[in-house]
């Protein structure tokens, strides 16, 4: 059971609305909801688009203190919610599914609607965070080893970057793509696809329980070692959107291919 209570909390939904031109955004529209608010709506049958209100229902936002629910009342679409901030973060939220929490700060809410998707952006305020005096303190040997001045370190970012970068669907970059991103640096001025494949191969049988991980995944095969790595380190955090900051510019780097 949740309990609504009175706070300055607010979350922003935010939605296309008209006809979608090519080329052009189009306009949007917004709802500013506090705490105890509930937004249901429904899908237009004249734009086929979301609309607030519009029977029947097919969904709803409530906000709670400091977590915002969201339910599917159809009975054969799943809803997906993306994080925003990147690193292929989703939830789905499945037919007739109630009170699923929202978990990221900004999301992306996309609906099946006829031929099209819907779209629906939601921002909510931070997560309450623990103090650092109540955080536990963990040895660093207990938790993934990396030293993030390392070439390792930059093979491994460069593989997440198409993802981290706000795209759940980038294909995952080849070893030569990866030789082109880095060349530029002096860490990697003579770098070659062995040298980077090495990397790959340190990461995985060394640094990273990526191996065992696999296990839980089917049945333990990895169809792509490189695959395998972009998964496991954004599924954990282990490569974040800071750490992009570590890769030469990404425009010198399109203007020597």
């Amino acid at each position: 059971m949740h309990t609504k209570i009175e706070s300055d909390v607010e979350v922003i939904v935010t939605w296309k609305i008209g006809a979608r031109i090519p080329g052009e955004p189009g306009a949007r529209e917004r709802s500013n909801l506090r705490v105890g608010d509930r937004l249901v709506f429904g899908i237009s049958g004249r734009t086929g688009e979301f609309q607030p209100g519009v029977a029947p229902s097919i969904g709803a936002f409530e906000v709670y203190d400091h977590h915002l629910l969201f339910s599917n009342f159809t009975t054969s679409a799943t809803f997906v919610i993306e994080n925003l901030e990147g690193g292929t973060e989703l939830v789905k939220v499945r037919p007739c599914q109630l009170d699923m929490v929202i978990p990221f700060e900004m999301s992306r809410i996309l609906i099946p609607a006829g031929a099209s998707i819907s779209e629906i952006t939601v921002f909510t305020p931070p997560p309450l965070m623990l103090g650092p005096e109540q955080a536990a303190s963990v040895p660093e040997s207990e938790m993934f080893k990396l030293d993030k001045a390392s070439k390792y370190f930059a093979v491994l970012v460069a593989l997440c970057e198409p993802r981290l970068r706000g795209s759940s669907m980038a294909a995952v970059p080849s070893v030569q793509e990866v030789v082109e991103r880095l060349r530029g640096t002096d860490q990697f001025r003579g770098a070659n696809r062995s040298s980077i494949n090495y990397h790959i191969d340190y990461l995985t049988d060394q640094k990273l329980p990526v191996s065992q991980w696999a296990k839980y995944l089917d049945e333990g095969r990895m169809h792509s070692k490189r695959e395998a790595l972009v998964a496991f380190a954004l599924r954990f955090d282990v490569v974040r959107e800071e750490h992009l900051a570590l890769l030469p510019d990404l425009s010198r780097s399109r203007g020597r291919g």
